[in-house]
């Protein structure tokens, strides 16, 4: 099975059928969703509105992959756009990740079905 993650060209290291790895992203990608749900800009300058929406990304990303992470991915820019191809980058690498699971339980279930066991007797 693949670990890797692709966001934004970095590839990181993470199982998202790992329990702690799990609980991490649980934690940090539920509590980002929420911040940017409930952000308000109250008359902010955009630029600052753009900061503040970014913060909340890359901590998610560093709480998620270990502190530094957000660096390692987004550099020194402070870019909303690249921030939420990132967030969308994280939930494709869940979305594959459990793709690959999934056909890796199909195959052992197929693999070994009592059916398949039954036709391979007759032989």
């Amino acid at each position: 099975m693949n670990n890797i993650v692709k966001i934004l060209n970095t590839e990181l290291e993470f199982d998202f059928n790992d329990a702690d790895d799990m609980e991490r992203f649980e934690k940090a990608y539920g509590k980002a969703e929420k911040l940017l749900n409930e952000y308000k800009t109250n008359g902010k300058k955009a630029s600052e509105a753009i900061r503040d929406n970014c913060k909340i990304i890359f901590d998610c990303f560093d709480e998620i992959f270990g502190e530094g992470a957000s660096k390692k991915i987004f550099g020194e820019k402070t870019n909303l756009k690249s921030c939420t191809i990132a967030f969308e980058d994280l939930i494709k690498g869940k979305l594959e990740q459990d793709k690959e699971f999934e056909n890796e339980i199909t195959n052992i279930k197929n693999k070994y079905s009592p059916n398949r066991a039954a036709r391979r007797s007759k032989k």
